[in-house]
């Protein structure tokens, strides 16, 4: 599949769906820069990704997997009314399967009520036990910047690299907002002599001033939107 004609398909499908990048990021529990890539014909989604991207947009797999062909379809108003009949019909028919799922489970509950209603008390307080030890014992990883410098990436050429020190776990909420935040930082700062910003995380200061490898690492680019 073509990178580029991917990345107008996605940016058309998420226009006409009056979505910002931030939205479907969001949506996809993805960063910015992740949607800013795909649609600028940098990168793909996983594959995994395609199954949620037609949920989101009401469009096939096949459809995104065909993104010239979807995007003639997309600018012939005959298929757009028979693609709004087609969603609405489907619309309909989920409501009517919602409806008698409801009428089964109101069923069930006027049957088993005890039964449920006991279950319902034994989930909750379980869940409250567990909410309540997970807050006791999570803590928010500690991050500290210790460097910067400016390297010949393999990748991206050019750019400026950030060294952290992360005292704690690196998971992907985490990274999404270290992303962002950068982003937002250097973006228009006129000082930076690069469009990329490399992060990279380590576990201790000694390790990120000698500027050891470390797979821990994420891109920013600021000539995105």
């Amino acid at each position: 599949m073509n990178k580029e004609e991917f990345g107008k398909l996605l940016t058309t499908l998420r226009k006409k769906g009056g979505m910002s990048q931030k939205e479907l990021a969001d949506k996809l529990s993805v960063s910015t820069s992740a949607i800013s890539k795909w649609e600028h014909g940098k990168n793909l989604p996983d594959m995994t990704m395609f199954n949620r991207i037609a949920e989101i947009f009401q469009v096939s797999c096949d459809d995104l997997h065909n993104p010239i062909r979807t995007l003639e379809k997309l600018e012939n108003p005959t298929y757009q009314e028979e693609a709004s009949e087609e969603t609405q019909k489907t619309q309909e028919m989920r409501n009517e399967e919602e409806g008698r799922d409801a009428k089964r489970t109101e069923k069930k509950i006027k049957k088993y009520r005890a039964v449920v209603g006991l279950f319902i008390f034994i989930a909750v307080f379980v869940v409250a036990i567990g909410f309540v030890i997970s807050s006791t014992k999570q803590e928010q990883p500690a991050i500290q910047q210790v460097g910067t410098r400016y390297i010949d990436d393999p990748l991206w050429g050019k750019s400026y690299e950030i060294a952290f020190v992360v005292e704690g776990e690196i998971d992907l909420a985490l990274e999404s907002v270290m992303l962002d935040e950068i982003y937002n930082r250097y973006k228009d700062d006129p000082e930076i002599e690069s469009t990329t910003v490399k992060l990279s995380y380590y576990n201790n200061e000694k390790a990120a001033l000698a500027w050891e490898e470390t797979e821990y690492i994420g891109y920013v680019f600021l000539d995105v939107e």
